[in-house]
């Protein structure tokens, strides 16, 4: 498997949000930024990582902290997971850090700042609240040198309604990407992520992927069975190809019974392990088993990967490509995996 993002997609707390301004200095450079102006500029972001960015930032200024975590929700998962940090990539601290948190439920959180028992580390944790008791955020300092607990305690109580309406912009937009047949996400956000991934591989220098697969028999299932025991089927689909995948990686539906999975970092070798296991998930067990009384009904699906910049160089090749690698193996032998022709440069290269 080739490098893939390090810090599972955490961004840097260091890097700039778009849309988000950093606190105001004070006219007097040795005084921080006042607690209430901190909050404006925590409730001037929408979205819940930047919130989490400019509040991770005030808070290592207060404390003068070298580093620091921000933690948010886990879309695939009840835990809080990285979104923002100051860490170097592969630092151990990191790892400390995860564990310490997923041992806490969202109940578990003190109600303002407290020191975090983690291994190796001495830190700083400071719980975020929305409109609910159990914390859905949580910002972590490291080795923290001033005691400023009851300022974050407080500064965590003003932001909290930025905080809550933060969590609501993010449920609605949830409803707006996922496929609710299949609980992955829709080919509307596979339209808008794929943009972003090819942007960012384009600027870093590195590979990105596309897998794309269709069921082989799901028409017949449709057909024999009935139309709900068709969409029974995607969402095991979708289950099975989502415990294969890294939490950076992304399943999409992309229509009727074809799917797609966005490999951040990865190049065609590495998406060719993806998509066998893949491939081994869905035709190594019969799918219905309730359904068809313990026997369940086999299923297969025909792959095909392209590969940035191998393959493609944009969007529309890079879909074509993979698609055109699947139909091979789908108009041929099915339950097997193919890959795009690398593309030649106009000197034949």
């Amino acid at each position: 498997m080739s490098e893939r993002r390090a810090g599972t997609g955490v961004k840097s707390a260091r890097e700039p949000k778009a849309g988000a301004r950093p606190p105001k200095a004070t006219a007097t450079a040795s005084l921080e930024p006042s607690p209430l102006e901190c909050a404006l500029a925590v409730a001037e972001c929408l979205d819940l990582e930047q919130q989490l960015s400019v509040f991770l930032d005030v808070a290592r200024g207060w404390t003068e902290a070298k580093d620091g975590v921000a933690f948010g929700p886990d879309t695939e998962s009840a835990s809080l997971a990285p979104v923002a940090a100051s860490l170097a990539s592969g630092d151990p601290r990191l790892d400390s850090l995860r564990h310490a948190v997923r041992l806490r439920s969202a109940a578990d959180w003190a109600e303002g700042a407290f020191p975090l028992a983690a291994d190796g580390v001495r830190a700083l944790a400071v719980p975020l609240r929305g409109r609910a008791d159990e914390a859905v955020a949580a910002v972590i300092l490291l080795d923290p040198v001033k005691d400023v607990a009851a300022a974050l305690t407080d500064l965590a109580g003003r932001v909290r309604p930025a905080i809550a309406n933060a969590m609501q912009v993010r449920a609605i937009r949830e409803l707006t990407i996922k496929d609710d047949t299949a609980s992955c996400f829709n080919r509307r956000y596979f339209e808008e992520f794929i943009l972003e991934e090819m942007a960012r591989a384009n600027r870093f220098k590195t590979p990105m992927s596309l897998i794309f697969f269709d069921m082989d028999n799901l028409k017949d299932v449709n057909t024999r069975l009935g139309h709900a025991a068709g969409s029974r089927t995607l969402l095991e689909v979708s289950e099975r190809v989502r415990g294969k995948i890294r939490k950076f990686d992304k399943l999409f539906r992309f229509g009727g019974d074809e799917f797609c999975i966005v490999l951040p970092e990865t190049e065609w070798h590495g998406a060719m392990e993806v998509a066998e296991r893949v491939r081994e998930a869905i035709c190594g067990r019969p799918f219905l088993m309730a359904l068809k009384g313990g026997r369940g009904e086999p299923m297969t699906a025909s792959f095909g990967i392209a590969s940035f910049p191998l393959h493609a160089r944009t969007k529309e090749e890079l879909v074509q490509r993979a698609d055109r690698a699947m139909q091979t193996i789908k108009s041929t032998t099915k339950n097997g995996i193919a890959t795009a022709e690398r593309k030649r440069e106009p000197d034949g290269s």
